[in-house]
């Protein structure tokens, strides 16, 4: 009997292990894990990089402000359905071996803009190539570390590259104006180098998981993207969880979006318009640290419904006009409010299928690419009409709170949730005899 109270003991004492705050080492300490995330890093600030450059280079062969915008606005394009599709290719394919693939194929695009005297139609098609390489990209990279971490620490390392994301964002944008400043073309060189560079990383440090999907099982690409919409749409789990997303950065894009016609508002000039871009990055970097770092795994679930009500509440705030101290501080609460995107992010990826991952993720980004696209666009043509940048923005904050309330009224319960992880998770190995 004595024999028999410690093991009574191991629950809980896993339990409180379980439930520990979580530690960056627990990511960092992983080979794989910690590579990927600095490919991650240099990659994305390659992307970053690229639309700066590239928007320069066509501005300086042009002189048009109307091709220079389209050359940016050109890498939201392949959402609108490529992305969905390169899902369900993806998922054919080592994820792995899709991520690298798509850096050495970014880079090699970028390389052929290094030609000088290169039309401008030939110069927007490959552009398009690029931005269109980028949605496969996110889906393997997403798949991938749902192959290399569980639990916990997939929601560490999802907050990571949400930080790492933000702060590779402003470093991208801030070298790509320096070097398109001097010469773009050196800019896209170095764009270049840091695709290629991702790609070793990747391919040196990352482990070759083979696909769990067999050729003979395939059907049409166009049947298996249908799929993974379908599963994103059946499920309660997902289908909730992605209008979460979605809603939240419909909301919390909006500051950088309209970040040019705040400036505008307040009689401020390029600077302002920067500052609310990068505070509003900060705000994310910081909100989702801190919401890593600090919160036991047991609160984040519960946390994510009242902590939907950030959002809307920094951009009512927008209704008081405030000057610019007022809208830098309504930026970093947007930013700060997106504190749950890793926890809600880690829930998505833990409750698909392994062989269903990268074509059910292109799904979701897609509506999050179109979600905040729309949102931004919409704000910007009220403005367009008169109405001042501050009272579109605090209507659109109003509006949210209806949104989130219905959204957390809907959201599934820890049981659901912990169903649908277990539904999608491996079947156990047998044992070995």
């Amino acid at each position: 009997m004595s024999d028999q109270n410690p093991k009574a003991a191991d629950p809980v004492g896993d339990q409180s292990d379980a439930d520990r705050r979580p530690r960056f080492s627990d990511v960092f300490g992983d080979r794989e894990a910690a590579a990927y995330l600095g490919a991650f890093c240099l990659s994305n600030a390659g992307s970053m990089l690229n639309r700066v450059a590239v928007t320069a280079l066509v501005w300086a062969n042009t002189g048009s402000s109307a091709l220079a915008v389209a050359s940016f606005a050109i890498s939201y394009a392949p959402y609108l359905g490529l992305a969905q599709v390169l899902g369900a290719v993806v998922d054919r394919y080592a994820y792995r071996n899709v991520m690298v693939a798509c850096d050495i194929l970014r880079a090699g695009l970028i390389a052929l803009l290094l030609i000088p005297g290169m039309p401008v139609p030939a110069m927007m098609a490959v552009v398009f190539a690029v931005a269109a390489v980028q949605p496969a990209y996110n889906a393997a990279r997403t798949a991938t570390l749902a192959q290399i971490l569980t639990g916990d620490r997939l929601s560490t390392a999802i907050a990571l590259t949400f930080s790492t994301a933000a702060v590779a964002q402003i470093v991208g944008f801030l070298a790509g104006g320096l070097l398109s400043s001097i010469d773009p073309y050196t800019a896209l060189l170095v764009n270049a180098a840091l695709f290629a560079v991702s790609a070793v990383a990747v391919l040196g440090l990352v482990r070759h998981r083979p696909t769990v999907n067999r050729r003979e099982d395939r059907r049409h690409v166009l049947a298996e993207t249908a799929d993974g919409m379908r599963m994103v749409w059946d499920s309660k789990v997902l289908r909730t969880v992605s209008l979460g997303v979605w809603g939240l950065f419909a909301l919390t894009a909006v500051p950088e979006g309209v970040a040019v016609l705040w400036a505008v508002h307040l009689d401020r000039g390029a600077a302002t318009q920067g500052l609310i871009m990068a505070i509003d990055a900060v705000g994310t970097v910081v909100g989702t640290l801190l919401f890593a770092r600090l919160v036991r795994p047991s609160l984040r679930g519960r946390l994510i419904r009242p902590l939907a009500f950030l959002a809307p509440l920094a951009l009512t705030a927008a209704l008081l006009d405030p000057p610019l101290p007022g809208v830098l501080v309504l930026a970093f609460g947007a930013g700060l409010a997106t504190m749950t995107m890793a926890p809600m992010n880690a829930t998505l990826a833990q409750c698909i299928p392994d062989g269903w991952r990268a074509r059910v993720i292109a799904a979701i980004n897609a509506g999050l690419q179109l979600s905040q696209g729309i949102a931004i666009a919409g704000v910007g043509l009220v403005a367009e009409l008169g109405v001042p940048v501050p009272y579109v923005v605090g209507a659109w904050g109003v509006i949210g709170f209806g949104i989130h309330a219905l959204l957390t009224r809907a959201w599934p319960t820890d049981e659901e949730i912990e169903a649908a992880k277990a539904a999608a998770a491996p079947p156990p190995q047998p044992a070995a005899s």
